[in-house]
């Protein structure tokens, strides 16, 4: 239990922007990463733009690029009957992939709220 603590308050740190400083990370291709989040296979798990459904929600607001490097290189563990990530080391997805795959995400707009949609409020 204190594992888990202590890795989802690492992943924290990273997403509000504290860990390890990054003076100049990659900047990353979006359209690249949308193209190797597909050719990977991520949507699958996470959907075509980040939504999630086997996997966890990534987009939008994805991790800060230390912390989803890091995240995908070890992988995550086994919450669902749908198993974990499983780790994707550098040859499988390099370092610039990872970059140009959280460039797309990061593209990605927050939907609109529900209370927005008129539809949705009938």
């Amino acid at each position: 239990m204190v594992k888990v603590f202590a890795v989802l308050l690492l992943i924290q740190v990273f997403r509000v922007g504290g860990g390890v400083a990054q003076n100049n990370p990659p900047a990353g291709n979006p359209q690249n990463g949308k193209t190797v989040f597909i050719k990977a296979g991520c949507y699958a798990c996470h959907g075509t733009v980040g939504q999630g459904g086997a996997g966890a929600r990534i987009a939008p607001n994805p991790l800060a690029l230390a912390a989803f490097t890091a995240y995908v290189r070890k992988g995550g563990p086994n919450h669902s009957v749908f198993g974990g990530m499983p780790a994707y080391p550098p040859n499988v997805l390099s370092d610039s992939d990872l970059a140009d795959i959280r460039a797309y995400l990061a593209t990605i707009p927050t939907p609109p709220a529900a209370k927005t949609i008129p539809l949705l409020n009938e």
